[in-house]
């Protein structure tokens, strides 16, 4: 019998973005812990130097959720987004540098021919862990108190939105927070290293 090794879905699609972008050609490689309750983080990537020959490491906590599907807006004023996404607060780890925050849709509603898995898209927004707790201190509700859950809202990449999690209810926009847009960040924390 073979031994068999899963992984969650959204970890397994950041876990390619992630090799795609740090090639193995260039000295990079994707790690991903072989227990399932490793705390703290979920990936990791390494760098093999080959000036200083020492490695860095950088790893990575991915939070996901399924995007939803907005009703229509009952009053014309009423901004609405087509896709919502919901996640749980969580307790930011000292042992993750930075966080993915995935929220998976279908692009296209009105196809009814059979899909495979890749036609699915995702919205991807990384934090450092910086960011993260300040995101997760601030996260609260209308009322001040800290709130249980937050979502962004988006029609597509142009505009991410934070729709729950914010008490002044602002629509703070986080399309600055896209995963390719921030790749950077992760090439200049190893860089540090």
């Amino acid at each position: 019998m073979d031994p068999v090794f899963t992984l969650q879905w959204p970890e397994y699609i950041v876990a390619e973005r992630l090799r795609k972008h740090f090639s193995p050609k260039d000295g990079y490689s994707i790690l991903i812990p072989m227990s399932r309750q490793e705390k703290g983080f979920d990936l990791a990537i390494v760098y093999r130097n080959t000036r200083t020959k020492k490695p860095s490491v950088v790893t990575i906590q991915v939070k996901a959720s399924r995007a939803y599907l907005s009703s229509p807006p009952k009053r014309k004023k009423t901004i609405k987004y087509k896709y919502s996404t919901w996640f749980n607060c969580f307790e930011v780890s000292d042992r993750a540098d930075f966080f993915i925050l995935i929220g998976m849709y279908p692009p296209d509603l009105s196809r009814t021919r059979k899909v495979s898995a890749k036609w699915y898209q995702d919205c991807s927004l990384l934090f450092t862990n910086k960011e993260m707790k300040h995101f997760m201190t601030n996260c609260k509700t209308v009322r001040g108190k800290p709130d249980r859950m937050f979502g962004f809202r988006f029609d597509d990449m142009k505009t991410i939105v934070l729709t729950r999690g914010d008490m002044t209810r602002s629509r703070k926009d986080y399309t600055d927070f896209l995963l390719a847009k921030r790749f950077y960040l992760i090439k200049d924390k190893m860089s540090k290293i």
